[in-house]
């Protein structure tokens, strides 16, 4: 017969997961973790100040609770010191940048599909970046027939055309 083990926690107590962590930026020496759900928690990132010096291969420590991310000086492997912070439960990490990648690809796909449309209505004679360049340049002419200087100037706007223009046209020309 088995016995089931359950676990009782005192009445007003909660369980709860270690907060999501990404790396955001890494070298030799230096981890910067950002922690997006414990921005502006003083306390925490206090009780995290206390605990991180105990862990070998870290030298120093800097924390900005205003924007939810710590610095890690080391000397150590850096993916060392990530499986350290993991497996002692201080965060939950998934690679350092599946979330950006993600919404990155999502509006890439968004525009690559805008894109498309708009060469099929076009007959492949315009694409995104050829519409830009064309509503940055009216955008200017307006500009200049308004008198209006006070939003984007017209000489701005052109060179943002002329810009998005050039480079539309390098992704588009063959390769030799």
């Amino acid at each position: 017969m088995m016995r089931r083990l359950l676990l009782r926690f005192p009445k007003g107590k909660q369980v709860h997961e270690p907060p999501f962590a990404f790396v955001s930026h890494m070298t030799g020496t230096r981890i910067r973790l950002k922690i997006p759900s414990k921005k502006k928690d003083s306390v925490f990132f206090s009780s995290l100040a206390e605990k991180i010096p105990a862990i070998e291969g870290v030298q120093s420590v800097e924390m900005n609770p205003v924007t939810g991310s710590v610095l890690l000086l080391h000397s150590s492997d850096p993916e060392h010191i990530i499986q350290t912070f993991a497996t002692a439960g201080f965060f939950r990490f998934e690679s350092s940048s599946s979330e950006r990648a993600h919404l990155q690809g999502r509006i890439s796909e968004a525009f690559n599909g805008i894109n498309v449309a708009l060469k099929d209505v076009s007959e492949n004679e315009l694409d995104l970046g050829g519409a830009a360049f064309l509503i940055l340049l009216a955008l200017g002419g307006y500009q200049i027939i308004k008198g209006n200087f006070t939003a984007i100037p017209w000489y701005a706007a052109g060179w943002y055309a002329l810009n998005i223009f050039l480079k539309s046209n390098e992704r588009n020309q063959p390769v030799p």
